[in-house]
């Protein structure tokens, strides 16, 4: 393959090998530190043999590659936060409430209920303390939002972030562990608000919401302004649920996470207005260079550094380092090397959705760029610009599409056409907003006075966005996909592209190949999927749910009509691969396997000479469970999620006075009987 004719592109995917083997394994400091100590040694008695060798022997290569996988497992153990002696897990007691000081270093996306926030950690109980927590404050009407730099002092035991309570859903806390974040705390009256401090993110978080101020005097509605705020500084917390949505089933969810596509539009940009400065010799070139690269990162700082940004910017920075030196660099290297830097500053990147998606995106354009180049329509130039513009959409698109299916399972099939407005329409939006926000330091007339035209656009685009969203029978969703496919998947697009550069032989029989071990791969997982038998009881707030997945159908048995769509239904029936759904109220008697499986509700009836494998806890019954148990026998007695927290202690006491196993689903998650 010709890319990999580049030796940064082999040592940095060795490097991200690294990373990922660490985080499986989680080795100590001490180790890691011996294993790249080995390797370097190694890499130095290999160059100093192959100095003396007239025909190269692969050594060298070898030991390169083993150093780089040692580099990014030592960066990964380096880089997590419970390896330093510091750091606040090292100083919780379970039976004291410690006072954490710390300040608020980024506000996350809130939900109905909660405000979210990233916390940093000073101390603990007056010892000094590193590490972060995430800490939500419930929604009023009457509390400010609280800022980056606000210092707060908390007296609470850290909780574990929420695990994941039923089948397939998605890891919330391994997510949170992968942004370095273990534990969570809910605010009440149990902190007080001392001062701010003045930092890194105080003086980001007062630049950002300046440049707010100077968006929110255009008077926009609440929807433009926000749309405005995630296009130009990176901001999609006040986002609404539905607007969101329709960016994702029109297939541009992008157009609101800067990344590539923005931070090259300024690139381009800046080189337009920085031009001139090439005719100044040395000075003029180094004068622009410094200017580059000076707005490009402030424009990070201001987007919030994530990591499709940083990425774009860490390239793009490269790029004007080569320009500068004279030599084109080639964009395979450039990526590469952004990767590699951008790893070994933040090894957890590499687990980031964004991260992963932005790379497959560009990746693909660039190397299926001598294909899709080709296609030229017309004479016309328009024509083929649009032509070019529906190309590289699909080959993103096609870049991340296993991916998508993994993290997202949909895939909006009008892509091309919301891409083929939305594109050039965003790249207006970004150049006018930008000069609004410069103009309302300048002229408050001038800045109103195109603030309207920037207003109309983005109403414009949301009104297309939304008319493409509309059509929801061309989006599919809740695809069932998992990670071996997605491998597979991935194989199968590689082996298809290079057979499309070269129709050789050796690439027809790979992508037949590829083609029959992803046809294989999704048959075994169907096939073990259509054998499982179980009866899951789930963690369900408002409802008690049950399914019953017996073959190639699942039953669901709730309360609720509408329990089809919950998400936990949905996901369980994305998860499972299956597509027959049925439904069925609940009843008070299930059988599973000759198990039965009897269901107390809130009325708290049954039959006196019945007896229960398993009993089932729903809605708070009103009983005398010591009484309830001498009658039934249960080998297993389980409540969910609609029970009071008072009677589910209660229950669990009596349980275990009575040595019965009892499982709380508020506690331990769904229960699985097979």
């Amino acid at each position: 393959m010709k890319v990999l004719k580049y030796p940064v592109i082999p040592l940095t995917f060795f490097v991200a090998a690294g990373i990922f083997a660490a985080y499986l394994i989680r080795p100590c400091f001490k180790a890691a530190l011996l294993f790249s100590a080995v390797s370097m040694l190694s890499l130095l008695a290999a160059y100093v043999i192959s100095k003396k060798q007239l025909l190269q022997k692969p050594w060298f290569t070898l030991a390169a590659l083993l150093f780089a996988f040692c580099i990014g497992l030592s960066a990964f153990t380096l880089a997590y936060p419970p390896n330093s002696p510091d750091h606040y897990t090292k100083m919780l007691n379970e039976q004291e409430i410690p006072v954490i000081k710390g300040y608020i270093s980024e506000r996350l996306k809130p939900n109905d209920y909660n405000e979210k926030y990233y916390f940093k950690i000073q101390s603990v109980d007056k010892k000094l303390a590193t590490g972060k927590l995430l800490v939500t404050l419930p929604k009023d009407s009457l509390r400010n939002i609280y800022n980056a730099g606000d210092v707060l002092y908390i007296a609470a035991i850290p909780q574990p972030v929420y695990a994941s309570m039923n089948p397939y859903q998605f890891r919330y806390a391994g997510y949170m562990e992968k942004q370095g974040v273990f534990h969570q705390v809910k605010l009440k009256d149990n902190f007080i608000q001392s001062g701010q401090i003045r930092n890194f993110d105080y003086y980001v978080g007062t630049l950002r919401n300046t440049l707010t101020e100077k968006l929110e005097q255009q008077h926009y509605s609440a929807q433009v302004t926000n749309v405005l705020k995630a296009l130009l500084l990176g901001q999609r917390q006040d986002i609404d649920n539905e607007l969101n949505q329709n960016y994702i089933d029109a297939g541009v969810i992008h157009i609101l996470a800067i990344s590539g596509l923005h931070i090259g539009i300024l690139f381009y940009i800046l080189n337009l207005l920085l031009k001139p400065l090439r005719y100044f010799r040395n000075q003029g070139k180094l004068l622009r260079l410094l200017a580059m690269l000076t707005v490009l990162w402030s424009f990070a700082i201001i987007a919030g550094l994530s990591a499709s940004v940083v990425r774009a910017v860490v390239m793009f920075s490269f790029v004007s380092i080569g320009q500068y030196i004279n030599r084109n660099t080639n964009t395979f290297n450039s990526l590469a090397v952004s990767m590699l830097v951008l790893l070994l500053a933040k090894p957890s990147f590499l687990f980031d959705a964004g991260f992963q998606l932005s790379y497959a995106a560009v990746f693909a354009i660039v190397w299926m760029q001598p294909l899709y180049s080709r296609i030229k329509p017309s004479k016309y130039k328009a024509v083929n610009y649009f032509t070019q513009l529906v190309a590289v959409s699909i080959v993103a698109q096609l870049g991340v599409l296993p991916l998508s299916l993994y993290y997202f399972n949909q895939f909006p099939l009008l892509f091309p056409l919301a891409n083929i407005v939305v594109i050039p329409l965003s790249t207006v939006l970004l150049i006018v907003g930008i000069a609004v926000i410069i103009l309302g330091f300048i002229s408050i007339d001038a800045s109103t006075l195109l603030g309207k035209a920037l207003g109309f656009i983005t109403e414009v685009m949301n009104s297309f966005i939304e008319w493409v969203a509309s059509f929801s029978t061309f989006t599919i969703k809740d695809i069932p996909f998992n990670l071996l496919l997605m491998v597979c998947m991935y194989t199968l697009i590689l082996c298809s592209v290079l057979w499309m550069f070269k129709k050789s032989y050796k690439r027809t029989v790979a992508l037949l190949a590829a083609v029959l071990v992803f046809q294989i791969s999704y048959t075994v997982i169907k096939l073990d999927a259509d054998n499982l038998d179980e009866t899951v009881i789930f963690h369900n707030w408002e409802h008690s749910l049950i399914a019953k997945k017996s073959g190639k159908s699942i039953t669901f048995f709730s309360t609720d009509s509408l329990a089809a769509s919950n998400r936990n239904a949905k996901g369980y029936t994305k998860g499972s691969f299956t597509d027959s759904i049925n439904m069925k109220p609940l009843g008070n008697l299930l059988w599973h396997n000759g198990k039965r499986i009897l269901i107390l509700d809130s009325t708290g009836v049954y039959t006196g000479n019945m007896r229960a494998d398993l009993l089932l806890l729903t809605q708070s019954p009103k009983i005398n469970l010591e009484r309830t148990l001498d009658s039934l026998k249960p080998a297993v007695v389980i409540a969910d999620a609609t029970n009071y927290k008072s009677y589910v202690s209660r229950w669990q006491v009596t349980c275990q006075k009575r040595k019965i196993p009892f499982h709380a689903t508020a506690e331990k998650g769904s229960y699985t009987i097979r």
